[in-house]
């Protein structure tokens, strides 16, 4: 018996692959399971084959870019299904509408050329979701910005102020980032019909400026945004301010690489990163589960040196870095973005361009999909306003039903006796939100 136990433990920390189930790993103390979503055969060929943008959808599904493409990968069925389709281009961000229910807009980045292609423009399109048919219509062009060199930008998040925030990349110099109703080299601010917000702290979309090529954008819970971006020589993380300039082409990183005199003029003005390194990094998202408490805090896709991912706890007001910690280094190429599920489960675009996929990272005491396993919920009504009812497969015992927001964090958590019960929803705001009793599978909710 010993001797067993002895072999159990060395496959788990020695990585054993599993098949068709992924392979055991851990992050720090977690054992995780890594499996692979959607594989290589899945995506288009061709050169820059592979998605580029990871988001959960409202519906509970990952949303996806694929060249031409959007398309959703379901996380119980494992269904893919293509919801929009272009000619030409290379699909690029992606974000839903704040207010999805009632304004069912998706917006899409797309390069006019292909991925790291040279001279041509970035465009954001507004795209209405039709639900009866499961698709994409009515494109409407909000703007673009042009790239002459491969640094393109084109990551976008939803702010809670109901406002889209786009990173958009420079290429050239200085006068880009300062010039009025130039779009480039900055992060931008849009509202949702593509019109300028009136509180911008200029009369164009321009929200910050001073970036080289930002990579990723994130709202962490306290309404901050954060932006990864992708230096000449130092990567940064940056806590975004309107108004303020981020020292491109002045400053890489802390690093002055302009004149002297010039560093020493501008130092005062500009604002400087909240971590520095060389990590060369690609998409952000926020992760806020107890199922993995190593990843608690941002995680950051890496693509260059130190390929990988990178956790960073911050402190309590969001606004500065703690520590940051490397995981799975090396281990799954260039990571393209990642993306957090509301049961605590990890997505990443792994290998990039080469052999891309998309890779789900898990706690491996609870990575089960079956129904028999993880019971499916029902409840109605659904969407709902005041009260729903909920009921579930389970054996009738006394257990919790616990009710996260899109972020994942827990809004309501009540006893249940038996196997179905009454949840008041009423003091909720009007949203999306995944219900949970005991081990059931994630049940997606819409409050009106």
């Amino acid at each position: 018996m010993n001797r067993f136990l002895c072999l159990l433990l060395i496959c788990i920390i020695g990585q054993i692959r599993l098949s068709a189930q992924g392979i055991l790993d851990t992050l720090g103390n977690t054992i995780v399971r890594i499996e692979t979503a959607v594989d290589s055969a899945q995506f288009a060929g061709g050169y820059a084959s592979g998605p580029w943008d990871l988001h959960l959808g409202p519906d509970g599904q990952l949303w996806f870019t694929d060249q031409t493409a959007i398309r959703r990968w379901h996380p119980v069925t494992g269904v893919i299904s293509t919801v929009l389709r272009v000619p030409s281009g290379y699909f690029m961000g992606l974000a839903h509408h704040s207010d999805f229910i009632h304004q069912p807009y998706v917006y899409a980045t797309i390069d006019t050329g292909y991925y790291y292609g040279q001279s041509t423009r970035i465009e954001v399109w507004r795209y209405r979701y039709n639900s009866a048919v499961d698709s994409l219509e009515d494109p409407l062009f909000l703007l673009s910005w042009y790239h002459p060199g491969e640094h393109s930008g084109g990551r976008m998040v939803f702010g809670q102020d109901s406002c889209l925030y786009i990173g958009t990349a420079d290429y050239a110099g200085l006068q880009w980032q300062d010039t009025l109703f130039m779009n480039s080299g900055k992060v931008l601010r849009v509202r949702p019909d593509g019109s300028v917000p009136s509180d911008n702290p200029r009369p164009d979309y321009s929200w910050t400026w001073g970036h080289r090529n930002p990579q990723g954008i994130v709202q962490v819970p306290n309404g901050n945004i954060i932006v990864s971006e992708y230096g000449q020589i130092n990567d940064e993380l940056n806590l975004i301010q309107p108004g303020n300039h981020y020292g491109w082409v002045i400053f890489d990183g802390n690093q002055c690489i302009g004149s002297i005199d010039t560093c020493n003029a501008y130092q005062s003005s500009l604002t400087f990163p909240i971590d520095v390194g060389q990590n060369p990094p690609s998409g952000i998202t926020w992760y806020d589960h107890p199922s993995i408490p190593e990843l608690h805090g941002l995680v950051q896709a890496v693509t260059g040196i130190n390929q990988g991912l990178i956790a960073y706890t911050m402190n309590a007001t969001m606004d500065s870095v703690l520590n940051k910690q490397y995981f799975l280094r090396y281990e799954y190429g260039r990571v393209r973005d990642a993306c957090a599920g509301p049961d605590g489960s990890l997505y990443f675009i792994a290998y990039d361009r080469s052999s891309p996929r998309i890779m789900r990272v898990r706690n491996a005491l609870n990575t089960g999909v079956s129904s028999t396993t993880f019971p499916e919920i029902a409840v109605f009504p659904n969407p709902c306003t005041d009260r729903i009812r909920f009921s579930t497969a389970l054996p009738p015992t006394t257990t919790s039903a616990v009710l996260r927001n899109i972020q994942g964090e827990i809004v309501l958590h009540q006893k249940v006796e038996g196997n179905s019960d009454l949840l008041d929803v009423g003091m909720l705001p009007a949203g999306v939100y995944y219900l949970q009793v005991g081990n059931s599978v994630p049940k997606m909710l819409l409050k009106l």
